[in-house]
């Protein structure tokens, strides 16, 4: 991987990471490497990976999910076969097992950027989807209060909420993060890259639904989910923190 550069976006599913991440590679033409440890084999289309990225799903689900010596250097192979002209892949880790420490300890001197989005509109996005298999009854509370206090440790950090707000500072941000050099052609690029795409989920795109976001034009959480994450203190003051409201009426249907 010595002759491959790879800097690192993390968020939860459902978070926004998808459109971030593409459009921030727009401008050069960088690949991503769309969540290459798995759970899923993407050497078929619409990704065409390397063979060798199946091999590196299969063993990191053996390694327990763990970074361990085989799995960082397979995941160094998968890098380089991925890596285009520009021979810098941006890794997008949407269901991150591992703490950000172990990824620091497994790929040392990595540049990494950490996403979060408000926990309500997050959840809303997997309720109206019906990705609802991979959590019970704690509605994902637990994931999403780890990665929050995961988050509010790492240097780099943003919201999906500046992404809606304040794109350019937005881009900005994550390409400093990274070391990318940009002025204003490379932020136009990007901006116009978020107008032109709409992501449904990771690299499956659609026609831009009315409203604007799709998750947020109209809410299908259940009373129950909304009072499970309004009532636990450490989210409820981190959401406030945020800007991010605490009215259970902004969260029904």
């Amino acid at each position: 991987m010595s002759d491959v550069r790879v800097v690192w976006l993390h968020a939860l599913a459902r978070s926004g990471s998808s459109v971030a991440v593409y459009a921030a590679a727009a401008p050069w033409g960088h690949v991503v490497a769309d969540e290459v440890m798995g759970p899923w084999d993407r050497t078929g289309d619409p990704y065409n990976y390397p063979p060798s990225q199946k091999d590196l799903v299969e063993l990191f689900m053996a390694e327990g999910h763990a970074l361990t010596p085989p799995v960082v250097e397979l995941a160094g192979r998968v890098f380089a076969e991925l890596a285009g002209p520009s021979g810098v892949v941006i890794s997008k880790w949407p269901h991150l097992r591992p703490s950000p420490e172990e990824f620091d300890g497994a790929f040392p001197g990595r540049r990494s950027a950490y996403l979060i989005r408000n926990p309500l509109h997050r959840l809303n996005s997997l309720h109206k989807r019906g990705w609802t298999k991979a959590f019970g009854p704690m509605q994902d509370l637990d994931r999403y209060r780890q990665y929050a206090q995961w988050w509010e440790t790492r240097e780099h950090r943003a919201t999906f909420d500046e992404f809606k707000t304040d794109p350019a500072s937005f881009f900005r941000k994550l390409w400093e993060a990274w070391g990318f050099e940009h002025g204003e052609v490379e932020l136009e690029t990007a901006l116009a890259y978020c107008r032109e795409n709409y992501h449904e989920s990771s690299l499956k795109k659609s026609e831009r639904p009315e409203g604007g976001i799709y998750s947020e034009a109209s809410f299908a959480l259940p009373r129950e989910a909304i009072d499970l994450y309004l009532n636990d203190p450490y989210i409820a003051d981190f959401m406030r923190k945020r800007g991010w409201s605490v009215d259970p009426a902004d969260y029904l249907g």
